[in-house]
């Protein structure tokens, strides 16, 4: 049964995985220093959700790298 979810990573997925994943959805991740920064992106951003991302989600980080870092590294302000 199709979810609209897909497992990007995981501890255990790699590059080769990775790259699949993403060709599927029509991304071509040639140079091995950009997939393996997106993949950590993803990976990090996978366990922030604690749930699987979604395309749009992927897209975002393969197009805005240099933002989804910066948001993942964000501190909520607390507000006492």
């Amino acid at each position: 049964m199709e979810t609209g979810r897909e497992i990007c990573s995981g501890e255990y997925s790699g590059i080769s995985g990775f790259r699949h994943i993403m060709g599927k959805m029509e991304i071509d991740l040639e140079d091995r220093v950009d997939t393996e920064e997106i993949l950590e992106l993803a990976r990090y951003a996978n366990v922030l959700a604690q749930k699987p991302l979604v395309t749009d989600e992927l897209r975002f980080i393969v197009k805005y790298p240099e933002i989804v870092r910066d948001i993942l590294t964000m501190t909520p302000l607390v507000e006492y």
